[in-house]
């Protein structure tokens, strides 16, 4: 499709959910609009004020609506953009309306695709705002391409506006066409290519990989106009399973590997500066190491060092790599990945606690992970969070009371008391007829306000 519309004019939006994030208020939206405005580390607030303008500027937005989106991206007001005063309901409609009204006015210079990625990682009010979009495109120039796993159930299905397609197996035409797509002009035997597309079972990602697995694992030999077996096929030359698949073209790798693995523990998406600040590796080394990964496409590439971003091509890809970290080995490198955010990105602290609070959860620092979900639940809710912190108590809650007080846990960071959060309720989330209650936590717990749907 990209290809296709490639001599056409648009404007092309992606949004990215993530596990990270799901109880993060609107941070697709929020990294979307920081990708566009090309924002930096370095960027002092004026100059990202600045950058946010030129972007929005293109749909032509009231003085609110410009208010309201500095004041979602952490940015702090001006006496250009006055922001309203309004209670924590009302901002959360009215920043929904002018995200809405931003995707209306890019629509009127020329037609917009969008592509939601991995929606069943949704966060509430996110999803809230899909389905806004939803309604709405049906009266504008517009494609929303939304992915999502079968377990992520749309409301919008059925909607005349709409269409679903269900990403069923490849037949085995289509996964010989694969095959030979990625191994380029020279054909595979053909023992080989009924092997691939026997044990890939149709799942595209799975065949992809066998194929690079065989073109890397030394099985064969390229002649001028195609590719020989060396000898006789051994019986598990061809991985079986697709994470096994994976490990061996990690195993491969071996001289990156550790590289993989430390971007695999920071996330989906990891940027350069985190990366670098982990591995302790001099610049030349890192690079060359990145460069390997990039080529061998298990790892994708935004932007050039030292404001480069990587992405696995795949979930599963970023799974296999975390999970070939022996326990104490991934426990000490969450740690440190966590120190170095606290020590180098100190602002994200403000904006982001949960991902401190994954990392230390990940590296069995209980007490360090309670306190930032703790940070995430106590004081006046911030400008963005609107959803996010009732849930967020319970996450913080769980952590301390499934620890069952171990020594080196202490009774304040359990404390989880929101007493703002009744001013969120009701909503679409949490209707009228519910009501907040205590869960009984241990003798010292404090009292921890959550919401019966969330128990």
């Amino acid at each position: 499709m990209a290809e296709r519309l490639h001599a056409e004019q648009h404007i092309r939006l992606r949004y990215f959910c993530s596990p990270y994030y799901q109880d993060t208020a609107l941070h697709p939206f929020v990294d979307q609009l920081r990708r566009a405005s090309g924002f930096t580390r370095d960027d002092p607030a004026a100059a990202r004020l600045e950058k946010l303008e030129a972007v929005l500027a293109l749909a032509t937005p009231p003085e609110e609506d410009v208010a309201l989106l500095a004041d979602l991206m952490s940015l702090p007001g001006s006496e250009r953009h006055p922001l309203p005063d309004l209670s924590p309901r009302r901002k959360k409609e009215r920043t929904l309306d002018a995200l809405i009204r931003q995707l209306e006015g890019l629509a009127r210079g020329q037609p917009v695709v969008m592509v939601f990625e991995d929606a069943h990682w949704i966060d509430p009010t996110s999803r809230e705002l899909l389905d806004l979009t939803v309604e709405r495109v049906r009266s504008l120039p517009v494609l929303l391409i939304v992915t999502f796993r079968p377990e992520f159930q749309p409301p919008w299905s059925g909607q005349p506006q709409v269409t679903i397609l269900v990403l069923s197996r490849l037949d085995r035409r289509n996964r010989n066409a694969l095959v030979g797509q990625i191994a380029g002009r020279k054909p595979l035997p053909d023992d080989v290519i009924d092997q691939i597309a026997e044990r890939s079972d149709g799942v595209p990602l799975f065949a992809e990989e066998l194929t690079r697995s065989v073109l890397e694992g030394g099985l064969l030999r390229g002649e001028a106009d195609r590719y020989v077996l060396g000898g006789a096929l051994p019986p598990f030359a061809i991985p079986a399973t697709l994470h096994d698949s994976l490990m061996a073209r990690l195993d491969r790798l071996s001289s990156v590997r550790r590289v993989a693995q430390i971007g695999a523990a920071i996330g989906r998406e990891f940027a350069y500066p985190l990366l670098r600040a982990v591995s302790h590796l001099a610049e030349d080394e890192l690079h060359d190491a990145l460069t390997r990964l990039v080529a061998s496409e298990l790892v994708f590439q935004r932007g050039t060092p030292p404001d480069a971003v990587y992405s696995f091509k795949h979930a599963l890809v970023q799974d296999a790599a975390h999970g070939s970290l022996l326990r104490s080995s991934r426990q000490q490198l969450h740690a440190e990945i966590a120190k170095a955010l606290e020590t180098q990105f100190p602002e994200l602290m403000e904006n982001q606690p949960e991902l401190f609070a994954q990392h230390y959860a990940e590296a069995g620092l209980v007490e360090n992970s309670v306190a930032c979900w703790g940070k995430q639940v106590r004081g006046p809710p911030p400008t963005r969070l609107w959803r996010k912190r009732p849930r967020n108590s319970t996450r913080g809650w769980t952590s301390s009371h499934c620890c069952r007080k171990p020594p080196n846990v202490s009774d304040r960071s359990s404390n989880f008391t929101a007493p703002w959060a009744r001013s969120c309720w009701p909503s679409k989330d949490f209707p009228r007829r519910k009501r907040a209650m205590p869960i009984p936590t241990h003798e010292n717990c404090g009292s921890s306000w959550v919401h019966p749907s969330l128990r």
